[in-house]
């Protein structure tokens, strides 16, 4: 009934916004200013280059172009383009790092170092990819059985 799905709708935080506390989408999330606190999408969060976050996020995706202080855990896949970064631990299925990782990062499909990626953490996934030019300081744990 009704007009739209509401999994295919997204909320914004736009610039010059901030939030303190905890923000829940039912569908997706777009955050271009600020949030401290706590961030729960069912489908994708994304962060814009100007963003700026201080939470764990928990959603079905997420692409960090800006900054973020916080965990990430997605059911689906992790993005963290080049000029990204990230103070905080990586759980999702497949993760592709451009930026910067400060924290362990647990992939249970694949997990990919771009060429201007540095991680400074531990990995563990059942595919590991680090492309030249990529920093990576840690230890790589590569089973076939890897967490949930």
């Amino acid at each position: 009934m009704g007009g739209g799905d509401e999994r295919s709708e997204v909320s914004v935080v736009g610039p010059g916004t901030r939030i303190e506390g905890t923000v829940v989408a039912a569908g997706s999330l777009r955050v271009e200013g600020e949030v401290k606190g706590k961030i729960t999408a069912e489908r994708e969060v994304t962060l814009s280059p100007q963003g700026r976050v201080e939470a764990n996020i928990q959603a079905g995706s997420i692409v960090l172009a800006g900054q973020v202080k916080g965990n990430l855990a997605a059911k689906g896949d992790v993005s963290l383009p080049a000029d990204s970064r990230l103070d905080g631990h990586i759980r999702a299925h497949n993760v592709d790092v451009g930026g910067i990782v400060r924290g362990n990062i647990v992939g249970r499909g694949r997990v990919a170092l771009g060429p201007r990626a540095r991680v400074e953490g531990d990995v563990t996934s059942t595919t590991l990819a680090i492309a030249q030019g990529a920093v990576f300081i840690g230890s790589s744990n590569m089973d076939e059985e890897t967490p949930k």
